[in-house]
């Protein structure tokens, strides 16, 4: 394995400007990046396990998590299947009691209209019966 030294000498300064001089090459031309980065990599080896075991524990804490929400999920479908038939007929009930409420408050005011409209007739009756006798005694005089 190359040396910190090795791996400075790759760019030690070749020459002074000026006639043409030895270039700065590699002291260890054989040796590859993989050679140089293998140490790097065993040293990361621990690290990439650690991780894998995370991501291992990570998808099977999901895969229970999944299960347990889905199960979680046909409970609560099955209690709105059971419960379904018995909160259609509450909501009927609040509904039919809502609209006879309603019905009622406008047979109340209809009421009223009429007993206001009779009460105006019965005020106005003897004018109007008065006026259509005199018309018809002109008539037939």
């Amino acid at each position: 394995m190359p040396t910190l030294r090795d791996f400075l000498r790759r760019w030690r300064p070749a020459a002074a400007p000026g006639a043409a001089a030895r270039t700065g090459v590699p002291a260890d031309r054989p040796a590859g990046p993989e050679e140089e980065l293998m140490a790097v990599f065993r040293a990361l080896e621990p690290v990439h396990s650690e991780c894998r075991a995370i991501g291992d524990a990570a998808r099977r804490d999901a895969s229970r998590e999944t299960a347990r929400a889905r199960e979680q999920a046909d409970a609560i479908v099955a209690e709105a299947r059971v419960s379904a038939p018995s909160r259609r007929r509450e909501a009927m009930a609040e509904a039919q009691e809502h609209s006879a409420a309603e019905n009622a408050a406008i047979i109340a005011d209809a009421e009223r209209q009429a007993g206001h409209i009779r009460r105006l007739a019965a005020k106005r009756m003897p004018e109007m019966v008065g006026r259509a006798v005199e018309l018809l005694d002109r008539e037939l005089r």
